[in-house]
């Protein structure tokens, strides 16, 4: 019991550290060199998943990453791809627009958004979410385990109020429910495979943003 309310106790600190890092780096944008302002996302992220792998072994979890599953990268791809499709460019052929404005072309931006998502934002939140917090809410349940992937999801909704609206959070709680649960129950899609899909995904969404979307 008393090692159950220290787990929570760390859960509580950390995600409320993840989240001052998180609302600080809000005020990235009022930088005006581009190369501070891109060393400070990068870092302020890191951060974010330093903070998740040390409340990790303080808690005595562990972390398994598996690099040799080939099966888990086809699988994280197809994730990416369906939910780009899906979300990013079938409405966007509609007229609609629910992946953000339209975007100019710019090879910069195409490069650092692929290393940016692929490399940083989905390694270190789907670290945060789905390794860390996804985890330690799954063995919260004797049964109905599946209430862990969905309150873990909610909390990756919520997350993004921070530097978002309620419309994100409606989007990213859905968005964290396929990735969690893409992970609870895909035998061979662990942290690898969500993380790729992850990335792939947000970085799909800038490919679409410039070359479907259009000012409506």
């Amino acid at each position: 019991m008393e090692r159950t309310k220290k787990n929570i106790m760390i859960l509580c600190y950390s995600f409320a550290m993840i989240c001052a890092v998180t609302f600080s780096a809000r005020f990235i944008k009022y930088i005006d060199i581009l190369a501070l302002r891109i060393t400070l996302q990068v870092l302020l992220n890191i951060l974010n998943g330093i903070i998740a792998f040390v409340a990790m072994k303080q808690t005595k979890m562990t972390v398994e990453i598996d690099l040799r599953n080939k099966k888990q990268y086809i699988i994280g791809v197809g994730i990416a791809i369906a939910l780009s499709i899906v979300i990013a460019v079938i409405p966007a052929l509609c007229g609609v627009s629910l992946v953000g404005g339209h975007t100019d072309f710019s090879w910069f931006t195409i490069i650092y958004d692929l290393f940016f998502y692929m490399l940083i934002i989905g390694p270190v939140e789907e670290f945060i979410f789905r390794v860390y917090l996804q985890d330690v809410f799954v063995g919260f349940f004797n049964t109905r385990k599946w209430l862990g992937v969905i309150i873990a999801a909610l909390l990756f909704g919520l997350w993004h109020i921070i530097n978002g609206n309620i419309i994100q959070v409606l989007f990213t709680f859905g968005i964290g429910l396929a990735f969690g649960f893409s992970k609870y129950k895909i035998k061979n899609c662990g942290y690898v495979g969500v993380s790729l899909a992850h990335g792939l995904y947000d970085f799909l969404n800038t490919i679409v943003r410039m070359f479907i979307v259009y000012s409506f």
